[in-house]
């Protein structure tokens, strides 16, 4: 596996529409520093949205930040086991969907493809050939809607990951436009019937 991956089949489509998510508390349940495969749990509805837009020929993308590498808690090669027992959990292939993005790096790291730096959406647009896409980006940490306006995409926050963006939402502490649900699927639901 790779840290950074996107789908040939996907070049130069030009789609009209483009999905990056976040993984840990949007598509899984959120557990710090994550690096076991059976702590791998996807949250419900997550294998069905994401099947749909498969089935629908739309870019899906898979985003995360995983310091715990950079940090030295655990090799990369946990984040790799990680991630296929993510596909088996969703009962796809990872050539299915149209790329990812690990990005090991520790906090203040230069360079590399932390969220919030919009390097992976920038690159995976440029792949599709669709730089005016309409481009989403899904998550449950500020980072996440920082990722998004940064790459001038729609932002999406869910409740069902790290408390604190679901509390700054209700306080009204987050400043930029964003869209609030539930979940990765009621994100996806809102996204596919506009």
């Amino acid at each position: 596996m790779k840290n950074v991956w996107l789908n040939p089949r996907f070049a130069n489509t030009a789609p009209q529409l483009a999905i990056f998510a976040d993984r840990d508390g949007t598509l899984i349940r959120h557990i710090d520093y994550i690096s076991e495969p059976d702590q791998i749990e996807l949250l419900p509805g997550v294998k069905a949205s994401v099947h749909t837009l498969i089935d629908q020929g739309i870019p899906f993308f898979i985003l995360t930040n995983q310091s715990g590498v950079g940090r030295g808690y655990f090799p990369i090669e946990q984040v790799y086991a990680c991630q296929r027992r993510l596909f088996e959990l969703l009962e796809l292939q990872p050539e299915d969907i149209a790329g990812w993005c690990i990005a090991p790096e520790a906090p203040g790291t230069a360079g590399g493809y932390r969220k919030p730096s919009t390097r992976f959406i920038d690159e995976a647009l440029s792949h599709l050939g669709a730089p005016n896409a309409a481009t989403h980006m899904i998550g449950d940490t500020l980072v996440d809607l920082e990722t998004a306006w940064n790459a001038n995409a729609s932002a999406w926050a869910v409740s069902c990951g790290k408390p604190q963006l679901t509390a700054a939402h209700h306080a009204g502490q987050i400043n930029g436009a964003y869209e609030f649900r539930d979940d990765f699927p009621a994100c996806i639901d809102a996204i596919l019937t506009a």
